[in-house]
């Protein structure tokens, strides 16, 4: 991160106080609400710092991270394989951008199909995917539901597998991190997959939307998300001197504040370790809310929504 920059948003544990402790407040409409944020050390699934980490909240794209998860973990049992086909059905093909726009009947391999979930997040190709492993994405979404369940998710409630609205789905910060976890433990020969800066199709260059990737120093993965009614997500990772960190960031008004808190909770999380009173992840109490906010006032009001290819992001290199 620049300097200009660091001094701007990182003062210490006083600043994060200040610029991420207190409740976020909307216009009118929106009222107030407290965006999620969780900062947890990878080997000790210890938490560095928090913020209403098991609140539900609607989760975006993010939900592709459970995708992910649970066609690595069918390739792991052996009934698919990474060169598996992958079709696109008409239901696919008329899901709603961001989307690839293959028409129906299209195949491509599974590992194709996640590293284009993962960077352009394709609502087209991850309703494929749900299909194709699935049967159906009712029958993917059980598979979702319960994988969640085996590895110690307990806030979430899963739909659909790319994140489109959906006011039954919802997740936590909480539960992100357990995924994330999950998925840098399970499957480590993997780890590409979440730090594709970009690919190609045709003459096309399709930037991955998560800004801090090469950007800000050690960012190796993970996942960004947006609707109206969630805000602007990201699920993140970044190592430095033998330490690897998960932050979540959830709620936010744009992809900048997005990006600036999660560089400036990184930077904190890089100068304090957890202590032996932090909570670990199983420990954090359930949230009393029992569904999630809809933010779409404060993030999208009356305007046209924002536009999710974000560009370069707020954080320099």
């Amino acid at each position: 991160m620049s300097s200009s920059l660091l001094r701007r948003v990182t003062v210490g544990f006083a600043a994060l106080t200040g610029l991420l402790g207190t409740s976020l407040i909307g216009i009118q409409a929106a009222g107030a609400f407290t965006a999620p944020i969780l900062v947890v050390d990878v080997d000790s699934g210890k938490v560095i710092y928090s913020q209403a980490p098991t609140d539900p909240w609607y989760p975006a794209s993010i939900t592709k991270l459970m995708t992910t998860y649970v066609a690595l973990d069918l390739v792991r049992q052996g009934k698919v394989s990474l060169d598996s086909m992958i079709t696109i059905s008409a239901a696919a093909a008329s899901e709603p951008p961001s989307k690839m726009g293959f028409r129906p009947g299209t195949q491509l391999t599974l590992d194709n199909a996640l590293k284009i979930i993962m960077v352009k997040s394709a609502n087209d190709v991850a309703y494929a995917i749900g299909e194709t492993l699935g049967g159906s994405v009712e029958g993917f979404a059980d598979q979702m539901n319960e994988t969640a369940q085996r590895i110690g998710m307990r806030d979430s409630r899963w739909t659909n597998p790319n994140g489109l609205p959906d006011p039954r789905q919802w997740t936590s910060a909480r539960d992100m991190a357990v995924l994330a976890r999950a998925l840098i433990r399970d499957f480590p020969d993997s780890h590409d997959l979440f730090s594709i800066s970009a690919i190609q199709f045709g003459r096309a260059v399709m930037a991955n939307h998560n800004g801090l990737l090469g950007r800000y120093p050690g960012a190796d993965g993970m996942k960004t998300g947006f609707i109206c009614s969630g805000g602007f997500n990201v699920v993140a990772t970044a190592s430095r001197n033998g330490r690897r960190v998960i932050t979540i960031v959830m709620g936010q008004p744009s992809p900048r504040e997005r990006d600036v808190k999660a560089a400036d909770l990184f930077d904190y999380a890089f100068t304090h370790s957890a202590g032996w009173t932090s909570p670990t992840l199983d420990a954090l109490p359930a949230s009393a809310l029992g569904a999630p906010p809809d933010i779409r006032p404060y993030v999208c009001g009356g305007k046209k929504p924002p536009a999710i290819d974000d560009g370069a992001g707020a954080v320099s290199a």
